[in-house]
């Protein structure tokens, strides 16, 4: 799952948002800091002066309906901006005028007629991997997921069994295995891996989660944090999953088709609770989902040679690199995953790495490239 802190009312909804601290913002996508919840009062002025009440945008049918206007003009970006009046359970409120706010009908929960099957083995995707219970013509900006999307989803937690925090993401490969970027394993104390959630903050969401503790974590060996290169481990579970509707694998792209796809100019799927902006400290509990484009390493390897020798990283065949000035990964989305659907069936092409700041103009996320993996993957897994 950013355009500037300023423009946060548009940004959850337009950016799923990741990032350690490196030289240049060039970031790795870990989340650093801890939530920042602020109360606020439900009254306020709208830009123009008019009595308004502060609420979720997606609550706000008028400033809703602009945030999804992709031709929305600069004015109606300035008044989304200024329209920004805080936060609830991580997602941005706006002031919405008070003579002008119908309540939108519940949406609907998908239904899913998938089947469910459990796991004989360690290795067990068969047929079953990919599958969601959304289907989608074309997401515009960011929005928040709906439940059962992302059954594959995985939150990576730290330091805690009962508290941990929820720094990373990671994306379950099969009964006992999630892929991440080896950026969130090094140096780092995981703890636990929870499934199959929607908001980790709320048991309101109907999600029916499960957490299980980690029983090891290891990184690609060639992984080079210099270079920012080969930034892929694996995760492995102290007990199987069991799969339903709610957790489910996503699949390998292991036949050599899918291995020498040219997925340049595709849109695939990016998923995460990242920030919100930049070194934000403002964090969703929700999942947000939001679709990149995934530009040619050509272009990639240019934009980030203007920065002072260039980065210090290097775009090379073991990445990809999507998104750009208007959606992308940010802190907090490390780890997560870059999904292309192939017929009816979501595949990993990508894992969160790093960026230059997050949504910055012509700087697209780069991603490890999964293809150039899979043989090191299936060894260990």
């Amino acid at each position: 799952m950013s355009l500037t802190f300023r423009v946060i009312a548009v940004l959850s909804l337009v950016t799923i948002s990741y990032s350690d601290n490196f030289e240049y913002n060039i970031d790795h996508r870990v989340r650093r800091q801890a939530f920042n919840f602020q109360p606020e009062t439900n009254s306020c002025r709208t830009p123009s002066g008019q009595q308004g009440q502060c609420m979720v945008i997606l609550d706000c049918e008028p400033l809703l309906n602009i945030l999804y206007n992709e031709n929305r003009t600069p004015d109606q970006t300035r008044l989304l901006q200024k329209s920004h009046c805080g936060y609830e359970n991580g997602n941005p409120k706006v002031c919405c005028p008070a003579r002008n706010r119908p309540t939108p009908p519940p949406t609907p929960r998908p239904t899913s007629s998938l089947p469910i099957t459990q796991p004989n083995g360690n290795n067990d995707n068969s047929l079953q991997c990919g599958l969601s219970v959304t289907s989608f013509n074309r997401i515009i900006g960011g929005q928040p997921a709906k439940l059962k999307t992302w059954p594959w989803i995985a939150l990576l937690g730290y330091n805690s069994m009962s508290r941990p925090a929820w720094n990373c993401g990671g994306t379950l490969v099969n009964a006992r295995h999630v892929v991440t970027a080896a950026h969130c394993i090094v140096g780092k104390r995981m703890t636990i891996v929870r499934l199959g959630d929607l908001d980790w903050n709320t048991t309101a969401d109907n999600a029916n989660h499960v957490d299980i503790p980690v029983e090891r974590a290891f990184a690609h060996p060639q992984y080079n944090a210099a270079k920012h290169v080969t930034d892929i481990g694996i995760v492995r579970l102290r007990e199987p999953a069991r799969f339903n509707e709610d957790v489910r694998p996503i699949c390998l792209p292991t036949s050599a088709e899918l291995r020498s796809k040219d997925i340049e100019g595709l849109t695939p799927f990016i998923a995460g609770w990242g920030s919100l902006a930049f070194r934000s400290s403002n964090f969703p509990t929700r999942l947000y989902e939001a679709q990149v484009d995934v530009k040619s390493n050509e272009e990639c390897a240019a934009a980030y040679a203007k920065l002072p020798r260039g980065g210090g990283v290097t775009i090379d065949e073991r990445v990809l690199c999507a998104g750009g000035s208007n959606k992308d990964a940010c802190q907090g989305d490390s780890g997560g995953p870059l999904m292309l659907p192939v017929r009816k069936n979501y595949f990993l092409f990508g894992v969160v790495s790093y960026g230059y700041k997050c949504a910055e103009p012509g700087f697209p996320g780069v991603y490890t490239r999964v293809t150039e993996f899979v043989d090191w993957l299936q060894a260990n897994i």
